[in-house]
């Protein structure tokens, strides 16, 4: 049961396989899953007919939603999904003899399928009470609303194709988070400038923190990008860094002299080329071998720059400063300096309006703030 299985005799080769992340990920097989699907379909089967647990999870994660290649899901968003979904699985199975012997109709091939509301709410409880989060503590609610969010989904599924009778998506316990419980992820300008001040001999650390700091890309976007990507425009008389972001996205990012000059002092400290070429597929970024970034490898980095610093105010942070705390900064610095809440949602490339004023929630609150009507000299 915990082989990719499907009756396909080219992916019969996965039978003796358990649920691991390598297997998930592999795409290779995705071709074949998704040409047994439309097998089922010529033989009015049902759309998930003769697959296991893992093809259904496996399927879920490579699935296509966008006729565009580069709208489907990234690499780092199936990493996720991947976790989540071998997490919930390897509770399922931790827990199998209580389903054989509390389900009257168990079924010992799909452990999905003996799945009923009162399981699905007790793993919730679980997920929110066991000590499975950083330092031995129960998840923050954020990281629960995440997993249930993506475990909600895949459940809504299966049964919308038809592999489970049961609706448990709707029987799902909310967990959504309110306004006081989102991580504090702001970052202001005299912080920004202590940790480039403190990295201004360094290179390395002081253009990805420039970067950074002065774009407010994401760190996916910036560890894939390539020197091509970094031209000259003449009408403007900038330069500027292009390439696609989340969701398929594209961006083209002012990159301000001051950023370019400390992006061609990393890339002569890593000796590459300092010169614009629109045919050069090197890393704008790239580690000491002259490769890509992992953008996991990339922000742990940029968090232990940040704490080895030992700066004063870090102390009195309610969380610690990650490279997506800079696209905070980037919103909060572009308000300051006049910018409206339209122009900063279309620079982070926010699809809701809302998101961005989370972003600006704390300046735009001292912005509306009443007691600034006031005339103080009458007092």
């Amino acid at each position: 049961m915990n082989g990719l299985s499907v009756h396909n005799k080219d992916i019969d080769i996965f039978n003796n396989h358990s649920a691991t992340s390598s297997l998930l990920l592999n795409r290779e097989a995705f071709h074949l899953v998704e040409e047994q699907t439309v097998e089922n379909e010529k033989q009015n089967l049902s759309f998930f007919n003769g697959f296991n647990d893992i093809a259904v999870m496996y399927y879920f994660i490579h699935r296509e939603k966008h006729v565009r290649k580069e709208r489907n899901r990234e690499d780092n968003t199936k990493q996720e999904y991947t976790r989540i979904l071998l997490q919930f699985y390897k509770y399922l199975e931790d827990n199998r003899s209580f389903f054989e012997q509390e389900v009257s109709d168990y079924d010992k091939h799909s452990l999905l399928k003996n799945l009923r509301p009162r399981h699905i709410k007790a793993f919730q409880k679980y997920l929110s009470t066991a000590p499975l989060g950083k330092g031995g503590k129960p998840y923050k609610a954020a990281t629960i609303n995440q997993k249930n969010t993506v475990i909600k989904s895949f459940l809504s599924f299966l049964f919308d194709n038809g592999y489970i009778q049961h609706p448990l998506h709707k029987s799902m316990l909310s967990t959504s988070i309110s306004k006081d419980e989102i991580p504090n992820r702001d970052l202001y300008y005299h912080e920004v400038k202590q940790l480039l001040d403190f990295y201004k001999t360094n290179p390395i650390t002081l253009g990805l923190l420039t970067t950074l700091a002065m774009t407010g890309l994401r760190i996916q976007e910036i560890a894939k990008a390539k020197m091509k990507d970094l031209y000259y425009d003449a009408l403007s008389g900038n330069y500027r860094l292009r390439g696609v972001g989340k969701g398929g996205t594209p961006f083209d990012e002012l990159i301000h002299e001051v950023n370019f000059e400390r992006i061609m002092a990393y890339r002569k400290r890593r000796r590459m080329s300092t010169t614009l070429d629109p045919t050069d597929e090197s890393p704008l970024f790239a580690t000491p071998k002259g490769k890509h970034y992992n953008h996991k490898n990339l922000s742990n980095f940029i968090i232990r720059e940040v704490k080895r610093t030992n700066l004063p105010f870090l102390n009195h942070r309610e969380s610690k400063i990650t490279p997506h705390s800079f696209r905070h900064f980037w919103a909060i610095y572009s308000r300051q300096m006049g910018a409206d809440i339209s122009e900063i949602q279309k620079g982070l490339r926010h699809k809701d309006r809302r998101t961005t004023e989370r972003y600006l929630e704390k300046v735009l609150e001292r912005e509306r703030e009443a007691a600034l009507r006031w005339d103080q000299s009458k007092f």
